[in-house]
């Protein structure tokens, strides 16, 4: 049906765009980041689309990178899950977050997004898992140091931080080593970088 719509920008909401394209607008509903990173009024702006048609209703969901359209697909192809849960996702966790909390099975941070409850996160990450790649990094693809990361984003959780505050900063700490950390390192460093 719709693949992108280009035009200027009308109106903008945290969680709606209205787009002017030839003298027609376009309500587009949008995430949180997509309306941080959004134009100014009167300026151009490009969404690529996904539609979805209801019996009730017909929306056009936007984003401003094609990873985040193709996400937002994966995540409604799982049963249960809906297209305002998906964009509510895409508005709380950054794209590659995301994947490496699927990847690493951290139920944990998924379920810190809104709207997302043990069991959702734990059907995302089974269905997940294997439509995305490794990180690409040489320092987080060896198994001992997933387990690594994990475990300190673990214990920097029950320690009271975020889960998604403890994979930044466990991410971080890893790419400044040259060599595989220990956990005792790995956790002071993200402590003083958090």
């Amino acid at each position: 049906m719709f693949e992108f719509i280009r035009g200027k920008m009308v109106q903008s909401h945290p969680s709606k765009a209205v787009v002017d394209v030839g003298g027609l607008g376009y309500k587009i509903v949008i995430s949180l980041k997509t309306f941080q990173k959004l134009p100014s009024l009167g300026g151009e702006v490009f969404f690529y689309v996904a539609p979805i048609i209801r019996e009730d209703e017909h929306t056009l969901y936007g984003f401003l990178e094609l990873d985040e359209k193709r996400l937002f697909e994966q995540i409604i192809a799982i049963s249960g899950i809906g297209p305002k849960t998906a964009i509510g996702i895409l508005g709380h966790v950054d794209i590659a977050d995301f994947q490496l909390a699927v990847l690493q099975a951290n139920t944990a941070l998924l379920s810190k997004v809104p709207g997302i409850g043990k069991k959702t996160a734990e059907r995302l990450v089974m269905e997940l898992k294997d439509k995305f790649d490794a990180p690409s990094s040489t320092s987080l693809s060896t198994p001992a140091v997933s387990s690594v990361m994990g475990d300190a984003i673990s214990a920097l959780t029950n320690l009271g931080y975020h889960p998604l505050d403890a994979q930044k900063a466990v991410k971080k700490i890893l790419s400044t080593h040259q060599k595989e950390p220990t956990l005792s390192e790995l956790i002071s460093g993200a402590l003083r970088s958090i």
